[in-house]
């Protein structure tokens, strides 16, 4: 069993078409840590949305034949960036997992979809998001190697996104599960 906790700090970054950031990415020196892949995201809660109230976040998610199972504990105020703790598991099993949850009194409350790509550019992670609401890069790491990454491909701090996917999903007056549509 593969257990890893560790502060994460990162942005979003709203794009257009991907192909063109692919190629800076690789231009920048960029190296490909997972290929293009399908992102299957749970997010429990227990009904009365204790987790969402307080700022934590309960998340199981499938991509490429792994399961992990993620607690996210409250984001800190740092200004410019998305600073949370969390603590991350490999699970075996998605369905079984996802059934124990709902054993002890969790229920899924979102869904959440993407194609993710995951590169590394001066010990700097850059992912690659393709989502039903639009594409993002999201870029984790120390706030001096997000800012230079972000320099290089071209943005601004003013460009920052700290908003989760769920709240960007709701701001672009959906509602429902972020999935993709057959």
């Amino acid at each position: 069993m593969n257990t890893e906790s560790r502060l994460e700090i990162e942005i979003k970054l709203r794009v257009g078409p991907l192909a063109p950031w692919r190629e800076k990415l690789i231009a920048l020196g960029a190296e490909m840590k997972c290929p293009r892949g399908l992102e299957r995201n749970l997010v429990f809660d227990t009904p009365r949305r204790r987790l969402k109230k307080n700022g934590m976040l309960l998340r199981l998610r499938r991509s490429q034949g792994r399961s992990v199972l993620t607690m996210k504990l409250p984001a800190r105020g740092e200004a410019g960036y998305k600073v949370r703790e969390e603590t991350e598991v490999d699970v075996s099993d998605f369905a079984a997992m996802a059934g124990i949850l709902g054993g002890i009194g969790f229920r899924p409350f979102f869904t959440y979809e993407k194609y993710r790509e995951m590169f590394q550019v001066d010990g700097v992670g850059v992912m690659v998001d393709e989502t039903p609401i639009g594409n993002f890069l999201e870029i984790e790491g120390d706030p001096a190697g997000i800012d230079a990454v972000a320099a290089r491909l071209g943005f601004a701090r003013s460009d920052y996104i700290t908003d989760s996917y769920h709240r960007l999903f709701l701001l672009s007056g959906r509602s429902g599960d972020m999935v993709f549509t057959p």
